[in-house]
């Protein structure tokens, strides 16, 4: 799919084209077609999966090449990888072209940063996007669609500069969220690390310490996958990760252990002591989360359609929004009963257009609830 405008960067360079980048690539490409020359540098081996999947147009395995004629430069390697090639690529570029990374943790970036680019053409980037797979092989064009971007810009970034990466990335469907580095790596430590430690600590004493449920997982039922999905996530994507922002994740991990604790000594409290309201709270807390969108800022309007277990269900689902020229924002399976059916929740850009879907999907005969 090409973009209905002109694209705000016609020569892009991405160093590092694994999962991130090559999604970025393959969304660059959907977007804007030809329109966009995409030059991809990492290994000769990842760079030729990159260029059968069409998520770049040439590749390099020069550096120096890659970035020759770029406008954009973006840094999608681990964050220790995008620190060290801050300064080699200072030196390859001029302050005209615009740098950027997807580092999930930003201040050690920056600070780096704000040292090699004193013209200020280094803006950070982390899209909050990623899954529980890694490299190439797992890049998706649509990996962006309603996720938070945010970016991290040095103090005194050209608004030019900013407004064009930001035009970018809206223009990949993500939602673009401007932060300082610190607050984003004091907000990454709660919402994204500790949250991997967590999983990979349940699913350790589930599945490993317990003396009885160890020898029971297929007992778990949804809930417990749920909890545990990023348990799944390779170390590799984290051997870098947890150092950087180690003291982040430390306030973070102490603040849950000491609230674990203290669930444990309600245990033994008439009416269970604060628990009750410990639950209340969460629950309040949690709904204040957009539930359609793969991040923190405006949530999107949705329906909860059930689809029974047939061939071509889905597909009528669809076909009718489509027919209705109303554009579906995101879909994710909730609940699923095998030869019965399932609830999807679908999600739409404002209500009118979820009333709108409403209406025509429960005339072609689907069970819809808002």
């Amino acid at each position: 799919m090409k973009s209905n405008g002109h694209p705000p960067f016609s020569r892009i360079t991405i160093v590092g084209v694994g999962l991130i980048g090559g999604s970025l690539g393959l969304a660059l490409k959907r977007r804007y077609g030809s329109d966009v020359f995409v030059v991809g540098s990492d290994r000769r081996v990842v760079l030729r999966k990159a260029k059968s999947r069409g998520a770049i147009d040439r590749v390099s395995d020069s550096l120096a090449r890659a970035v020759n004629h770029a406008e954009v430069v973006i840094l999608a390697a681990p964050p220790k990888a995008i620190v060290e090639l801050l300064p080699r690529v200072a030196r390859l570029v001029s302050s005209d072209v615009i740098v950027t990374d997807v580092g999930s943790v930003k201040r050690e970036i920056v600070d780096e940063a704000r040292r090699v680019f004193p013209r200020n053409n280094f803006i950070g980037g982390h899209p909050m996007a990623g899954v529980e797979n890694s490299g190439i092989e797992a890049a998706h064009p649509l990996l962006f669609e309603n996720a938070v971007y945010v970016l991290t810009p040095l103090p005194r970034t050209p608004q030019e500069k900013l407004e064009r990466l930001v035009r970018l990335f809206s223009d990949l469907g993500a939602r673009v969220v401007l932060l300082d580095a610190r607050t984003h790596d004091e907000v990454a430590s709660a919402v994204s690390h500790l949250p991997q430690l967590a999983a990979v600590a349940l699913m350790n004493v589930a599945g490993r310490l317990h003396p009885t449920s160890s020898r029971h997982l297929g007992l778990a039922a949804g809930g417990f996958r749920d909890l545990t999905r990023i348990a799944s996530s390779s170390f590799e994507i984290w051997r870098h990760i947890l150092p950087m922002n180690a003291a982040e994740i430390r306030k973070s991990l102490s603040l849950f252990v000491e609230e674990l604790q203290l669930y444990g000594r309600q245990l033994d409290r008439r009416g269970l002591g604060s628990l009750p309201k410990k639950f209340a709270e969460a629950r309040e807390l949690r709904s204040q989360i957009p539930k359609s969108m793969k991040g923190f800022v405006a949530p999107l309007a949705e329906l909860y359609v059930f689809v029974e277990d047939k061939p071509g269900m889905l597909a009528r689902l669809t076909t009718a929004l489509h027919e209705a020229k109303i554009n579906i924002k995101d879909i994710e399976l909730m609940k699923i009963r095998e030869g019965i059916g399932g609830t999807f929740r679908v999600s739409f850009e404002s209500e009118a257009l979820a009333s709108q879907a409403e209406n025509v999907l429960q005339r072609v005969g689907f069970e819809v609830e808002r």
